[in-house]
């Protein structure tokens, strides 16, 4: 007579090796009878959990790193099917609400935004319902257009081609993944500039920005080459790969939030960072720290003016001459007499007396607006420091 337990694992057997019976491994379900596999097993990519409700009817679960956790729910994931349908996936966040209306594509590299009737979101932004036209050919689908570890390294590698730029690592993250550096311009300057990106994973539209600015500085203009002549930049533009990896919605691999760790410094990527930093105190003078973001508007968070900074003034003139600069644009400026003493601005200004802003740019901001601004803001800057350049 056959035992129970042998019985329940031949039952268990034969049911995996149904056509129609759902897998899954690692990130990838599989569903044979709908003909539909989703994916999540890649950079970038957040999805927890997923599942068939009935016929073309799907349910995942997209949940944090971990808790408790600023409520910026990153998700990614494709999906593909063996014929050509319509079908709906219930998106449920856990740990958060929904903060996106998501980005599809069909190459991963070209995005558009979700059509509206596509996407029916819950009162409490728990739950959405998206109808996704599927096929053989993958469809990608993410809150936000990605910009992964290797798209910034790939354009970093790009930049070092240029003789004006050079490409360091430094330190590493939790992970071990070595840090980036750019050193722009002219090496023996005495003068600097730094400017970070990328703390947090899911702040795309930061990393849009700061690759703009960063090309308007290393572009031909006369304004770019008198700047490199007599100012030396250090771009540091990712500085959290190890969650921009693993889809995190807030967090490093130590599930600590980055910009809230320049007090404790903690975390081996702020402590490496910082390194660099106070190693350019030795080497002269530090004119300015930026630190691009991405938030539900575009905003920069500052000092006061009445606080004390060298070069005296610049913000205030910096974000007037972005409003000159492009006209139908209002630069909206955010500065606290109580900042929070944790960020890496509050930091750059208490250690240097530096202005040091935080630039943040909407999720929803048009993308060739966001390419006009940040231009715009790199060309102000430096035509101001160069103005300020001999200030004590």
């Amino acid at each position: 007579m056959m035992r129970p337990t042998f019985l329940l694992l031949l039952a268990c057997l034969l049911a995996a090796c149904r056509p129609d019976t759902p897998t899954s491994r690692e990130g990838v379900w599989s569903f044979p009878e709908q003909g539909v596999t989703f994916e999540a097993n890649y950079p970038r990519a957040r999805m927890t959990q997923c599942e068939v409700l009935g016929g073309d009817e799907f349910g995942a679960v997209v949940r944090p790193e971990n808790l408790p956790v600023n409520d910026s729910p990153w998700f990614a994931f494709r999906v593909r099917s063996q014929s050509e349908k319509t079908i709906t996936l219930r998106l449920r966040c856990q740990g958060g609400s929904l903060r996106y209306r998501p980005k599809i594509s069909l190459d991963g590299s070209q995005w558009v935004l979700l059509p509206e009737e596509c996407y029916q979101q819950s009162e409490d932004r728990k739950e959405a319902v998206l109808k996704l036209e599927v096929g053989p050919r993958v469809l990608h689908v993410a809150a936000q257009e990605p910009v992964s570890r290797a798209e910034m390294e790939d354009w970093a590698a790009t930049l070092e081609r240029l003789p004006y730029v050079t490409r360091t690592s430094f330190g590493a993250s939790v992970k071990g993944v070595p840090l980036m550096r750019l050193d722009i311009g002219n090496a023996a300057a005495k003068r600097h500039v730094v400017v970070i990106g990328r703390q947090h994973p899911p702040e795309t539209t930061g990393s849009m920005a700061l690759m703009r600015f960063i090309e308007t500085i290393v572009g031909d203009s006369d304004l770019a080459q008198q700047f490199r002549e007599e100012f030396h930049l250090v771009l540091m533009p990712l500085i959290n790969p190890d969650g921009v990896d693993a889809g995190h919605w807030r967090h490093n691999m130590g599930h600590v939030d980055l910009n809230r760790d320049w007090n404790a410094f903690a975390q081996p990527e702020t402590r490496s960072v910082r390194d660099q930093i106070l190693a350019l105190k030795e080497q002269g003078r530090l004119f300015l720290m930026l630190d691009f973001h991405s938030t539900f508007r575009d905003v920069f968070y500052t000092q006061p003016d009445e606080a004390t900074s060298s070069p005296p003034n610049f913000t205030a003139r910096w974000l007037a001459g972005i409003g000159k600069r492009v006209p139908d644009y209002t630069a909206e400026r955010s500065a606290s007499p109580t900042p929070t003493p944790t960020t890496s601005i509050y930091w750059a200004h208490h250690t240097f007396g530096i202005p040091a802003i935080t630039y943040e740019i909407g999720d929803n901001t048009d993308r060739a607006l966001l390419k006009r601004v940040a231009a715009a803001a790199a060309d102000e800057m430096t035509t101001l420091l160069l103005e300020m350049k001999d200030v004590k």
